[in-house]
């Protein structure tokens, strides 16, 4: 049986007996749709939201690795490079040889002409319909295989992104605001790493901004708004709470890193 809060009222009002008992029901019942019940369990040390936390660790694992095969293929070749995209992904998490099996297994099944991306996505989304901070890692991490071609997506594959972005629920707008962002992270990266020595510094400072996902011209108070904002997004111990497989966990952390790294550039150029 689905388990649901109109469910659980119904039975616990049934339980209790008269009008008073169903009203006990139908507020436990609305506490457990909206998460209230779980939280009040783990105060006591119990957690029925531990069951669902692994549920969505297997799915999002699965789809991650079956979306990344769908979306090499969907130009019609996989290239060397899409290879080493997956290969560098699976190395980012650190996967056990049963788990590197079981990654390349989806990765594969995403290949095949008959793997349906819609169901898997809509499972996807069904599972982190109140984290969307998930799917932002989960888009993060499929944007590498978008690019492991290089800086331009082929017509077929920028189709197939924006596919998965519609299954999920993210508009065109947010597509491209994701897509420009990703950019700027690519960029400041090997800034960084000096893998772009010739990069104009303001273009590190533009793409700093981006980062923070917020204009050049904001004030003090509104910069430091938006760090705070980006670094509650992807605080890696929030996204293990909310489902993400722990082996993922080195994602998140480059991620706030990189957001703390392109705050402190522009604390600098700002003087703050």
């Amino acid at each position: 049986m689905l388990w649901n809060g109109k469910i659980i009222g119904v039975f616990l009002g049934a339980i209790l007996g008269g009008p008073v008992g169903a009203l006990i029901g139908i507020a436990i019942g609305h506490m457990y749709d909206i998460g209230l019940f779980d939280r009040w369990l783990q105060r006591f040390g119990f957690s029925s939201h531990a069951g669902r936390n692994a549920n969505i660790q297997q799915l999002f694992f699965s789809s991650t690795f079956s979306i990344m095969g769908y979306l090499a293929k969907s130009d019609g070749v996989v290239s060397e490079n899409e290879i080493r995209a997956a290969r560098r992904v699976m190395g980012q998490f650190g996967l056990n040889p049963t788990m590197k099996q079981e990654a390349i297994r989806f990765f594969t099944q995403g290949k095949q002409a008959d793997f349906n991306a819609n169901a898997v996505l809509a499972k996807l989304k069904s599972a982190c319909l109140h984290h969307p901070s998930l799917l932002r890692t989960f888009l993060d991490i499929q944007l590498q295989m978008a690019y492991a071609d290089g800086q331009q997506i082929s017509a077929a594959k920028r189709a197939a992104f924006q596919n998965i972005c519609s299954q999920l629920g993210i508009s065109r707008f947010n597509f491209n605001h994701f897509e420009q962002r990703y950019r700027a992270e690519q960029n400041y990266r090997q800034y960084q790493h000096r893998e772009q020595p010739r990069q104009n510094p303001r273009q590190h400072l533009h793409d700093a901004y981006k980062i923070l996902d917020v204009s050049s011209t904001a004030s003090v108070a509104d910069i430091k708004k938006a760090y705070r904002r980006q670094m509650s997004k992807n605080h890696p111990d929030k996204l293990i709470a909310k489902g993400l497989p722990p082996e993922m966990i080195k994602v998140a952390t480059q991620k706030t890193q990189q957001i703390k790294s392109a705050y402190e550039t522009i604390k600098q150029a700002r003087n703050i």
